[in-house]
């Protein structure tokens, strides 16, 4: 009767301590990649691009069933209207031009950062992911290489599926960095 008392109580330590283990990331991961798949994505964005030698800030907002980008800020050019298609982009804004230059060899620009990482969430293939803190939020980190030198990662709540942070590295280096509406770093960039 002991051992059957002792084993019970094994038993339900064993289930105790497996219902608190936290759900593998890649697990998660591609759950999150599920949902992005089947839905719309409509958000705002501030995005840092790192030349190097200089820095621009921008905020965006990002509609993926309009396939727009709006520029917000910085105020000189905030109202640019970008449509985005396969053939390429246009852009609306009483003759304005934007043209701050490609920031990786394979001729990245800060624009097509957003559809880019919209993009590798959805199509992307996943190349690693773990759990981290970050900003005192549980996050799991998705990252997907964009070619042979381009890394893109995103953090996102664990709870929520909701993106936080993004980067995308060339050659380990983050040439851009992105913080999203809703997450803990949004407001503090610029």
């Amino acid at each position: 009767m002991r051992r059957l008392i002792v084993f019970a109580l094994a038993l339900l330590l064993f289930a105790l301590t497996a219902c608190s283990r936290e759900q593998d990331p890649m697990e998660r991961a591609l759950e999150i990649r599920d949902r992005f798949q089947t839905s719309t994505q409509r958000f705002a964005a501030e995005l840092v691009a790192d030349y190097g030698d200089r820095v621009h800030h921008f905020t965006l907002r990002f509609d993926s069933a309009a396939s727009t980008l709006e520029v917000l800020a910085p105020e000189i050019i905030a109202g640019v209207v970008i449509e985005l298609s396969e053939s390429g982009t246009v852009l609306h804004f009483e003759g304005a031009e934007l043209n701050t230059g490609p920031l990786t060899e394979d001729g990245l620009s800060p624009l097509a950062a957003l559809p880019i990482i919209v993009h590798q969430w959805k199509e992307g293939l996943i190349t690693g992911a773990h759990h981290e803190t970050f900003q005192g939020i549980r996050t799991v980190v998705l990252t997907t290489d964009i070619s042979d030198r381009v890394r893109h990662m995103t953090w996102f709540n664990t709870e929520t599926g909701a993106p936080i942070r993004a980067e995308i590295l060339s050659d380990g280096f983050a040439v851009i960095t992105i913080a999203f509406e809703g997450g803990p770093l949004f407001g503090l960039q610029s």
